[in-house]
């Protein structure tokens, strides 16, 4: 089984794309109790160039707050960053250009900042990550600030914002169970297919992935073949046979994702990456002269 190259979502966010799933995900974490036909209007980011999403999920609920969700299988501490420029997008397609310099001030829909994780780092259940934390130097009250609230969604860690939705909680049981497949031997396309089987026989999911099935098992295993290519790039002192390896990691993902989107991934330049994709084969990382992304 080979994943779909053509497709650039996640599993995540198509499966949270349901309107009725976003409210109750969002009253789980806010503590509200939303009606779960209160209108939305999902308005997350695509990049027309490469076709494909900038960011997991954003959405206007009920004319008043803009949410932006992501999703994060591995620890980053640049998500605070990421979403201060996602917001910035977001609002920029909310409010039209010519009435920014009007006299009356324009209202504009609450921001909420969202990161929902369920990598096997540890992590505790809740956690904040504040833009002003990445400032050179600190101060006491910033100009800008920018927080971001962090839940630990994994099953085992029966976190209290899990217990709250249903949504939640069956996702992160599927994605644990297909972890847990392959810790006890089997094969990744064996590990991803008895997870949605057993999901579909068990009401876990099931709508989802009786509608999905396909796309989710090709999703995964290019989800995962990320994660074990964040897991090389981050290892310390690349030998020769490893910097080949993430190249041709990097080229797998050519038509995956886009070169900003794989240079964020890596915690590379940007230039490194088009080096790479444009037949830079043998081109190594120090060779690149621009290093303002790389994250020593």
């Amino acid at each position: 089984m080979s994943a779909n190259r053509a497709y650039k979502d996640s599993v995540f966010s198509l499966y949270l794309s349901k309107p009725e799933r976003l409210i109750e995900v969002y009253n789980a974490v806010a503590g509200t109790d939303y009606p779960l036909d209160t209108p939305v209007e999902i308005n997350t980011l695509t990049e027309a160039l490469y076709k494909n999403q900038m960011n997991d999920l954003s959405f206007v609920l009920d004319n008043q707050i803009v949410v932006l969700i992501e999703h994060q299988s591995t620890l980053n501490e640049n998500m605070a960053l990421r979403l201060l420029l996602y917001s910035a997008r977001v609002y920029e397609k909310m409010v039209k250009s010519d009435v920014i310099y009007r006299k009356k001030r324009i209202p504009i829909p609450v921001p909420r900042f969202i990161v929902l994780y369920n990598g096997e780092e540890p992590y505790p259940e809740y956690g904040v990550q504040k833009l002003s934390e990445s400032f050179v130097f600190q101060q006491e009250n910033p100009q800008l600030e920018l927080k971001v609230d962090i839940y630990n969604i994994n099953y085992e860690v029966n976190a209290e914002i899990v217990q709250r939705s249903r949504s939640l909680a069956e996702y992160s049981w599927f994605t644990g169970r297909v972890r847990a497949n392959e810790a006890g031997g089997m094969t990744r396309e064996e590990a991803i297919e008895q997870a949605i089987k057993y999901g579909i026989e068990h009401d876990i999911m099931k709508e989802f992935l009786e509608a999905n099935g396909a796309e989710v098992a090709n999703m995964l295993f290019t989800e995962w073949d990320m994660d074990k290519a964040l897991a090389i790039s981050k290892e310390e002192g690349y030998e020769d046979g490893r910097m080949d390896e993430r190249r041709e990691l990097i080229l797998a993902l050519k038509d995956v994702l886009s070169p900003e989107v794989i240079a964020e991934k890596f915690q590379v330049s940007l230039e490194y990456v088009m080096a790479v994709l444009n037949d830079g084969w043998l081109v190594s990382e120090d060779s690149v002269p621009y290093k303002a992304v790389k994250k020593e």
